[in-house]
């Protein structure tokens, strides 16, 4: 498989794609995110406290009815980027995902929507 191929199943674009996300901090250890995501032909403004960006995303997921679980998460950091690798589950399918980022959290929510494209595709 070339890197091409590789990140085009793992990656690729999909239903979901994800165009804005930020987050900052919010009481007790919470951070607020918000995100906008294009789902289909829609643009969407979600919003999500949780305890940290994967919480967050995930929640934003389930609210458009793409929900998520992670079952395995590995990263590596190359020269000047995040990479990382998720094992997404939803109701018993598994599928692996991979997302860039120049953050790991960066990196995390774009496995995340890449796993739900996977799976929800």
């Amino acid at each position: 498989m070339t890197w091409e191929d590789f990140t085009d199943r793992y990656s690729g674009d999909g239903r979901i794609r994800l165009a804005a996300f930020h987050t900052k901090p919010a009481g007790h250890d919470m951070i607020d995110c918000q995100a906008t995501l294009a789902v289909a032909d829609d643009l969407l403004s979600l919003h999500a406290t949780a305890t940290g960006p994967v919480g967050a995303m995930t929640s934003i997921l389930h609210d458009i009815g793409a929900p998520v679980a992670i079952v395995a998460l590995r990263q590596r950091r190359t020269d000047n980027a995040f990479a990382t690798y998720l094992l997404c589950e939803h109701n018993g399918t598994q599928r692996w995902a991979y997302g860039t980022g120049t953050t790991g959290d960066d990196a995390n929510v774009n496995a995340l929507v890449a796993g739900a494209n996977r799976l929800h595709g």
